[in-house]
């Protein structure tokens, strides 16, 4: 899967979960503060990781939260730094 469609699957699961629409991920940051919204995006990408056959991917995830809360791409970030760490890095594909 490339890092650009998990990016935007993960954009996606984010926004469900939080009850907001994609767009408004940087507002939901802002208005709960981060260390709220890294709880419920770890949560919403280790499910999300899990549900993909890629558990072993899932403990990128706290680090790759903590990385994308500075950036307004929060799940493109998430895919980036999850493709850091898999099997092949840097391939600009999530290797499950």
């Amino acid at each position: 899967m490339s890092t650009r469609w998990a990016g935007t699957m993960l954009d996606v699961a984010i926004g469900l979960a939080i009850g907001v629409g994609v767009g408004a991920i940087a507002g939901y940051i802002r208005s709960k503060g981060k260390k709220e919204a890294a709880r419920v995006f770890s949560r919403t990408v280790k499910s999300r990781l899990i549900a993909w056959g890629a558990p072993k991917l899932a403990w990128a995830v706290g680090v790759s939260v903590t990385v994308a809360l500075t950036y307004s791409d929060v799940g493109g970030m998430i895919a980036k730094q999850i493709d850091k760490r898999d099997k092949k890095k840097n391939n600009g594909y999530i290797d499950i």
